[in-house]
């Protein structure tokens, strides 16, 4: 792959999944790049409008994206606030913002780094 350790993804599964092209899982988290902070921006909105319903869709939503990436700490937070939006009001979350917000900018940078760096390195 390349020579930087990544402390919020972990690429590798997705590359032995695409057969170890790194160019398919390159694409794949381009694809991340391009759609996850838009549905995080409806999370975050969904969190301070306390709409339970909206939150379950885009946890439910950016939390696949995640897995998808190897984001297993951002993955989790969201199952949590998800699980948690079915039995408490949405606005619960609110004191895990800062952190989700922290985190996704952290795995969101990440990711922009593979995308960016990893067809020049190979």
């Amino acid at each position: 792959m390349n020579d930087h350790r990544y402390q919020h993804i972990n690429p590798e599964p997705l590359l032995e999944a695409m057969g170890g092209d790194a160019a398919a899982c390159r694409h794949m988290f381009g694809t991340f790049a391009q759609s996850a902070p838009a549905t995080f921006t409806r999370l975050e909105q969904a969190i301070h409008a306390d709409d339970a319903g909206q939150v379950k869709r885009e946890a439910h939503s950016l939390k696949s994206m995640t897995a998808l990436v190897g984001a297993g700490v951002l993955t989790d937070m969201l199952k949590s606030i998800e699980t948690q939006s079915r039995a408490e009001p949405p606005v619960s979350a609110q004191p895990r913002l800062a952190e989700l917000q922290a985190l996704f900018a952290d795995v969101a940078a990440e990711v922009r780094h593979y995308v960016d760096q990893v067809g020049v390195a190979q």
